[in-house]
């Protein structure tokens, strides 16, 4: 969902908030890590919620949140997307796909709700005999 907001935090780069009690969500800013080296600061959104106080709380529950470096923000898939766009020809791609139609936008955004509200069971080990 595309969020223009503003925090009264600034910074010198971009700052994924995720939620630190999900393996899953652990996971996955894992990767990002590996992908951003440390172009990127990640911070569990239990320990960025007083810092944040003007994101609701249910926000945090919803979705990562990316506060850029100008103190606007962003959620969801367009966030993910934002942080992996310098480190990826696909995510290139697929952000100028989501910011210029809303078709793709709406699909991106409920796909990522679909994850989000099913982490544990993307987060469960595979299973073989």
């Amino acid at each position: 969902m595309k969020q223009e907001e503003h925090s009264r935090c600034q910074s010198a780069k971009p700052l994924l908030i995720y939620d630190g009690g999900c393996s899953f969500c652990c996971e996955s800013v894992g990767r990002l890590e590996r992908l951003t080296g440390d172009g990127v600061a990640y911070r569990a959104s239990g320990d960025a919620k007083s810092a944040f106080s003007e994101i609701p709380a249910s926000e945090f529950e919803r979705a990562v949140q990316l506060i850029r470096p100008d103190g606007s923000r962003c959620s969801g898939a367009e966030a993910v997307l934002e942080v992996a766009a310098p480190h990826s020809k696909v995510a290139r791609f697929v952000i100028r796909a989501y910011r210029r139609h809303a078709v793709v936008r709406v699909l991106l955004e409920r796909v990522y709700g679909f994850v989000a509200s099913h982490r544990s069971w993307f987060s469960a080990p595979a299973k073989f005999p």
